[in-house]
């Protein structure tokens, strides 16, 4: 009798704790940066017409399964495509309510037009889903769109009380653009926010991030009141969460599903009583043309296609201004063809001595094939406003050889990366590891300190994003704007070219025998101006 009603108080619980253990499944997106249509490379995948559908099939197989949903993106998911522009940003936030997103960080991409801009542009648009991020500080009251920014938003969902706390880069070559606000560090914003969640009700706290896999990382071994990180910004596909532990020791799964629309990311959990996450599955789902386009946003691409074709021209987009025989790769790891032509362009553009290019400004690949207007647009998808269409602008700048010395110098200490064109030099690594430019030559001649040297940079370097100009300004001779924009000197130049190959880096890199362009923060000795942190 005694072990009969053991087993039945045994059985009994456990019966309970299935019943009260209700899974959440967790659907989440990031870095979809306006490719509404399809992906770069392949028609078959992405668009945001077909993860609609793909959204609400797992919402509804969840549905009848009893188990509640959780609709997250990461952030950047305006600029990057000509979508951007479509009635001046309103179709993609329109875009992203149709997909029901319950809350949508805020991504670098979503802030590089400034903060007035950003402000402007916040108070011109509707939207049902909560933008959130914590450690975006501003003031409000001078900024009035700035408010529909949240620090977090509380959902309750099955009895739990979730929050979903929102986080964005800190990275110096992309905060400066927020010029009158400031962006706090994540990780002790994250601190803050954790407590203060916990101590209001929070079971769970849910960092939505655009910090990329690497910060991420960094954000959970530091922090100890979050209990999931679904990120963003390095596009980074985690087909397995990634387990790191906290300042408690406790593992804490890190999720991110690509980029661009093309996989859906499903995260089954179960949360324990103490609030922790524990994961139950874990999937990321294509996204490919075996699955039906929604009708609905189906008619809000088209609708938007039209816009842009209106603003820019469809035939003018259409046009086909050259031809590649590889990918033309955008790194910020490595040099590459694309890389090293789009800083000869720059510097040609404006007939200068030298020409900067940031790989981390760029936008996506241009797959090999023929290269249209709308892609080279593309690759270089940047604005600082909505009213200039035509993007960023090159500038030239005239500074003494000793300033561009400098400048150099700072780039070699890394942070950054960044490729200059017409500059040759050697790099001498000491037995402590500490290195040193030498033997610069600027056109083919050993540089001269005190000579002035034009410089062509793409606005948005000229105007603070890598740092190093803002300090040496009073250094320089001259600033100007051209009115060439960065479009205007990549189709010149594809145009020149006529048809790109692989051996263009061969051509104009001249690297001797045995020489490497390293990935790696001690540099080997290279001829050429590549600094790559």
């Amino acid at each position: 009798m005694g072990m009969r009603f053991f087993i039945v108080v045994v059985l009994f619980g456990l019966l309970s704790f299935l019943v009260q253990a209700k899974p959440i499944l967790i659907l989440h997106t990031n870095d979809l940066h306006g490719f509404v249509e399809n992906s770069v490379y392949d028609p078959s995948q992405g668009g945001y017409a077909r993860l609609k559908t793909l959204i609400e099939q797992e919402r509804n197989k969840a549905n009848e399964r009893g188990i509640s949903t959780l609709t997250l993106d990461g952030g950047d998911f305006l600029e990057g495509s000509l979508f951007y522009m479509a009635n001046r940003v309103k179709s993609i936030f329109g875009m992203m309510d149709t997909m029901n997103y319950d809350a949508v960080a805020v991504g670098n991409h979503d802030w590089l037009m400034g903060t007035a801009e950003l402000s402007h542009l916040l108070s011109d648009v509707d939207f049902s889903f909560v933008l959130v991020a914590a450690n975006m500080e501003a003031d409000r009251n001078r900024f009035p769109g700035l408010k529909k920014l949240k620090s977090h938003r509380m959902m309750e969902i099955d009895g739990h009380q979730i929050a979903i706390l929102g986080l964005t880069t800190d990275e110096n070559n992309f905060k400066w653009v927020f010029d009158q606000g400031h962006i706090a560090d994540p990780i002790k914003i994250a601190n803050k926010w954790g407590k203060k969640l916990k101590a209001a009700g929070a079971k769970t706290v849910i960092a939505l991030t655009h910090l990329g896999f690497s910060k991420d990382q960094e954000l959970v071994s530091k922090t100890t009141d979050l209990d999931l990180v679904v990120g963003g910004h390095s596009h980074t596909l985690i087909d397995r969460p990634y387990f790191v532990r906290n300042k408690n020791g406790r593992q804490v799964a890190i999720v991110q599903a690509g980029e661009h629309a093309k996989y859906l990311g499903k995260l089954l959990v179960d949360i324990a009583e103490d609030g922790s996450v524990k994961v139950l599955e874990r999937e990321v789902v294509p996204v490919t043309s075996s699955i039906d386009e929604d009708p609905i946003m189906h008619n809000l691409i088209a609708e938007a296609r039209s816009q842009v074709n209106n603003i820019y021209g469809e035939h003018y987009l259409k046009t086909v201004v050259g031809e590649t025989e590889i990918n033309l790769i955008n790194s910020s790891g490595m040099m590459t063809v694309w890389n090293k032509i789009i800083a000869d362009s720059f510097k040609e553009s404006i007939h200068a001595d030298i020409g900067v290019h940031s790989p981390n400004l760029t936008g996506v690949d241009i797959p090999k094939g023929m290269i249209t207007r709308e892609q080279i647009m593309t690759t270089y998808p940047r604005f600082f406003s909505l009213d200039d269409r035509w993007g960023w602008h090159i500038y030239h700048v005239e500074m003494y050889g000793l300033v561009a010395k400098m400048l150099m110098e700072y780039y070699l200490k890394g942070g950054e990366s960044v490729i200059l064109s017409g500059v040759k030099f050697r790099v001498e690594v000491n037995k402590k590891g500490k290195k040193k430019i030498k033997d610069i030559t600027i056109g083919g001649e050993p540089i001269r300190l005190f000579k002035k040297y034009s410089v062509a940079f793409p606005e948005g370097v000229i105007k603070g994003g890598l740092g190093m100009i803002g300090i040496l300004i009073d250094l320089i001779h001259s600033v100007n704007r051209s009115e060439i924009t960065v479009w205007d000197a990549l189709e010149a130049k594809v145009k020149r070219l006529g048809t790109i190959r692989e051996d263009y880096l061969q051509d104009n890199l001249a690297l001797p025998s045995g020489t490497a362009v390293s990935k790696s923060k001690t540099m080997a000795e290279t001829t050429d101006a590549i600094f790559i942190p």
